[in-house]
């Protein structure tokens, strides 16, 4: 790390964090609360603050505090003084904006790895919690827009997917999606998106990464390969009382982009353990933190995107399936950053406010439309030749959790008929694709 030197002591600074670790005020009084915060994990270079010149410098001794390994951060002990607010206002994984008085101290004894470390210590005089969005979003947005929508699909088609617009608009809806709902569970749309090319050459970071962070405030790109799955750690472990993080240990709002193209044949030894704890998450909306005798599961609210080169994923079940189909030959699904293609500044803010207003919105369902659904889904049963290709609940779920989404994306405030018919189509024209 630099010198404690390289820090301005005593600096009135401003600095954005994920909290990382609410364990360090075990040995302190109730007056005083003592987290460990870090880098917003995936956040977009285009929303995320400055960090305060006097800690660019700084390199954490603590990188098994940060979800994603090797990448550059920032950790910062934070110290929060005579708070009245209740045991959640700092949670894991919250993202909060500290105002305060920076100083260069050692941690706690119980994280103090080296007797002479001194860490970025902020002595909080402010704070403010973030909304999963980054930047506020008001539904519906003001670029509300069948076009604009439109055009968003199709340069997420043209820039990522070989010009494959149903496969985009089903990126669309899932990255728009959250928990609607613990009890009963109506939990974010999760997505496959099969028959996806694994790189050739050394690029190894999908168009869609790239993409998808122009328009996303939290995006995660989690590689799965045998190193990843067998050497690097998913979730959060306590290890000699020190909280050490894992990839899934991310901010609520986040999308995570799951890549299988980098795995090769090989043992997943004790990454069986990685892989179910990736499934556990996808399918639960929960994430576990282990601990020497029990273990914890805290919610989280993560949308999943899955590539797989195969008919479907090698590891995991998602709620939806959509095999790829390029229009566009010979196209680089693996180019440098540079290449993707790039938008005007107030096209790709009315794409940003249309994805973080959708991200935040609710809607109804009128009478009148819930009876015409009800109807809808009996004749269908009715009509099926056999019992068999009758839709089930199931899929009625699905469907009423795809015409959401799509009215969302839509920026309407109830579900429609219109959108519950687009709902269907949609859903059709991907079923169509998987046989």
């Amino acid at each position: 790390m630099a010198s404690s030197h390289a820090l301005a002591d005593k600096s009135l600074v401003r600095f954005r964090g994920m909290i990382q670790d609410t364990s360090l005020s075990r040995e302190v009084s109730s007056d005083l609360r003592v987290l460990w915060a870090v880098s917003v994990p995936g956040e977009s270079p285009w929303c995320a603050l400055a960090p305060p010149q006097c800690l660019v410098p700084y390199i954490s001794p603590h990188p098994h505090k940060f979800p994603v390994p090797s990448a550059s951060h920032l950790g910062v002990q934070i110290k929060i003084y005579n708070t009245d607010t209740g045991p959640d206002a700092f949670k894991s994984t919250d993202i909060h904006t500290f105002v305060g008085i920076l100083t260069s101290e050692p941690l706690p004894p119980t994280l103090e790895l080296d007797t002479h470390v001194l860490v970025p210590t902020l002595h909080v005089l402010f704070s403010q919690p973030l909304p999963p969005t980054i930047i506020p979003r008001v539904y519906p947005s003001t670029h509300r827009s069948q076009v604009i929508r439109d055009q968003l699909i199709a340069w997420i088609a043209d820039t990522s997917l070989a010009g494959d617009l149903d496969a985009a608009e089903w990126v669309l809806l899932s990255i728009i999606s959250r928990v609607q709902s613990r009890t009963p569970p109506i939990l974010p749309l999760t997505l496959t998106v099969s028959r996806f090319p694994s790189p050739k050459g050394p690029n190894t970071t999908p168009a869609l990464a790239h993409t998808l962070s122009q328009i996303l405030a939290l995006l995660t790109t989690l590689p799965l390969s045998l190193e990843t799955i067998n050497n690097t750690a998913f979730v959060p472990e306590s290890k000699d009382e020190d909280l050490h993080s894992g990839w899934l240990q991310l901010p609520k709002g986040s999308v995570c982009l799951v890549t299988e193209g980098g795995v090769t044949e090989g043992k997943t030894h004790s990454g069986i353990v990685n892989l179910r704890a990736l499934q556990q998450t996808i399918s639960t909306q929960k994430l576990e933190y282990l601990f020497p005798f029990s273990r914890f599961a805290f919610d989280t609210d993560l949308a999943f995107v899955i590539l797989a080169e195969g008919k479907k994923s090698v590891f995991f079940q998602t709620d939806t399936n959509v095999p790829l189909q390029p229009n566009a030959a010979n196209f680089d699904f693996y180019p440098t950053p540079e290449i993707v293609q790039t938008l005007p500044q107030q096209k790709l803010d009315a794409f940003r406010s249309l994805v973080g207003a959708a991200k935040v919105g609710n809607m109804t369902v009128s009478e009148e439309t819930a009876k015409f659904i009800q109807e809808d889904f009996v004749q269908e049963r009715q009509a099926a030749p056999l019992s068999s290709e009758a839709p089930s609940s199931e899929e009625l779920i699905q469907r009423m959790m795809v015409a959401r989404l799509l009215a969302l994306s839509l920026q309407e405030t109830e579900i429609t008929v219109p959108v519950w018919e687009a709902a269907k189509n949609l859903e059709a024209k991907r079923k169509a694709r998987v046989t």
